[in-house]
């Protein structure tokens, strides 16, 4: 295997991974602050949706990460660490694109009705709470008073997140995938 097909590998593969979350992510945020629909509605799209983008995360991964173990020739096997460094490359990438999406999001919707969106969420799940007032007050207060994320802040909170769930995942898919190698062709 050389180098420029695991870079040009893991950049497809990323790219598409990242696309599937960045959609699921954007999606996720679009319910949170549009409030023509009700809570109940928009807590079991979210749960179906997130449900359906986690089933996807891991099976794009293993399907990625088992087709690159696959194309490494057989002399050379795919090691345990090949695997998981190939799962974490492309958990960064696809961070990467989501992180960017969000942000676009925001940027669309403005900062300022995404907030409104957001504390209007948090008082309907209020009025759900008999007794949390002041939790929610205070909640709605650091809502309100948090500025506004950057693009950085927004990457890099999304590659973090990424990489701790691509890392975990990474862990199991590179065992399942791993090939020792074949020195001996049996052919």
């Amino acid at each position: 295997m050389n180098k420029t097909g695991f870079w040009g590998d893991a950049l497809r593969d990323g790219a598409i991974l990242g696309v599937v979350m960045a959609l699921s992510r954007v999606l996720e945020s679009y319910l949170l602050v549009d409030l023509e629909f009700s809570l109940d509605r928009m807590s079991v799209i979210v749960f179906v949706e997130m449900i359906a983008a986690t089933v996807a995360f891991v099976w794009l991964l293993h399907r990625f990460t088992k087709r690159r173990a696959m194309a490494a020739p057989m002399e050379e096997g795919f090691p345990y660490g090949s695997g998981l460094i190939y799962a974490f490359t492309i958990s960064v990438l696809t961070g990467v694109i989501v992180g960017f999406a969000s942000y676009l999001f925001i940027e669309v919707v403005g900062y300022q009705n995404y907030v409104e969106g957001y504390v209007g969420r948090i008082d309907q799940m209020g009025a759900m709470m008999p007794g949390s007032e002041v939790l929610i007050d205070d909640l709605v207060e650091a809502v309100e008073s948090s500025p506004k994320p950057s693009i950085f802040d927004n990457i890099l909170a999304s590659v973090n997140n990424y990489i701790i769930t691509g890392t975990i995942l990474g862990l199991i898919i590179a065992r399942m995938v791993r090939r020792e190698p074949q020195i001996f062709n049996k052919e």
